[in-house]
């Protein structure tokens, strides 16, 4: 077999470029073949360029790997913020998913948006990555099929199979003592509630256990105990905890750990904190304190400043501080 000709050679841009992608896939705990994905490009074409085999546009692929880490590298530059952080609302949502995995049964965590829910999810999910799971609905996943093909991909279960085949798989793929977690459970339908609930029996019934948690907004309580309560009862029954949450139970030491750039100065937090507790949430401070840091004007004025332009209402917050 004759030996396939390279069609081109590569400039030490383009190899630095292929080298960028090693360590950074390397420093991120993933495979080269998902970096290219986070890209843009295939892998295939990855090991193409490499060997100076690929017969594609080889100038449209470089410039999607360029684009990538230019963009990273910007990005970088700008305020980055508390990954997570042991606040007083994110650790209840963590205590309660622990809870109700030690427990089984269901629980439900409803409240404002902005406060923190979905990072101790996610916070959870990272230091418990072998006995639990996480799932996040939205408006076209909310059915009771599409949320066992999400449960399905979570846990590694083809998705190609009958709605009864893929319980049954997903069922056996779970194990005693796990915990699924369920993201914006509000858009759950009835049918696909019931199938989480449906999971949580089948372990009980074996005297085993298996925790679910819905997390969202209060359209959760709404249904469980709202005109619709009757149609809830058995998920209602077997709720072991309803926690309520509110942008008014977020702490001012919450501030502190949150911004830890501006240790020391009370004012800012001050501020901060009174718009963490308007329907902004923790997630609106964020935004705002971020959006001033990028502009290099983040003491109080500056803050203020960026708020007006943000068209954010602090509700009397600003004077409030001055005060």
């Amino acid at each position: 077999m004759a030996e396939q000709k390279i069609i081109r050679e590569l400039t030490p841009k383009q190899r630095e470029a292929l080298e960028k992608i090693t360590t950074t896939a390397a420093e991120l705990g993933i495979s080269e073949a998902k970096l290219c994905e986070r890209i843009g490009i295939t892998g295939s074409a990855l090991s193409q360029i490499r060997k100076g085999y690929y017969a594609g546009n080889w100038d449209n692929q470089f410039e999607k790997i360029y684009a990538y880490f230019e963009n990273k590298a910007a990005a970088s530059e700008t305020y980055s913020e508390v990954e997570y952080a042991p606040t007083s609302i994110s650790t209840l949502v963590y205590k309660t998913v622990r809870n109700t995995q030690l427990k089984g049964g269901f629980a439900f965590v409803t409240g404002d948006a902005g406060v923190g829910k979905t990072k101790a999810l996610h916070k959870y999910i990272e230091d418990h990555p072998h006995d639990s799971v996480m799932i996040t609905i939205n408006p076209c996943t909310k059915s009771t099929k599409a949320v066992l093909k999400l449960l399905a991909l979570s846990l590694g279960v083809p998705v190609t199979q009958s709605r009864d085949d893929l319980w049954m798989s997903i069922a056996a793929k779970l194990h005693d003592g796990m915990v699924v977690a369920v993201d914006e459970a509000q858009l759950l339908t009835y049918g696909s509630i019931e199938t989480l609930r449906s999971f949580a029996d089948f372990f009980a019934e074996r005297r085993q256990t298996l925790g679910v948690v819905l997390v969202g907004n209060q359209g959760i309580r709404e249904k469980i105990e709202g005109k619709s309560r009757e149609q809830y009862r058995q998920v209602a029954n077997r709720a072991w905890q309803r926690q309520q949450i509110s942008t008014g139970d977020v702490q001012r030491d919450d501030i502190k750990m949150l911004f830890p750039v501006l240790e020391g100065r009370e004012q800012e937090l001050t501020l901060l904190y009174k718009v963490a507790q308007t329907a902004e949430g923790i997630r609106g401070a964020v935004r705002l304190f971020g959006n001033a840091f990028d502009s290099g004007d983040y003491d109080f004025n500056g803050i203020v400043r960026m708020a007006k332009m943000m068209h954010l209402d602090l509700k009397g917050a600003e004077k409030a501080v001055r005060a």
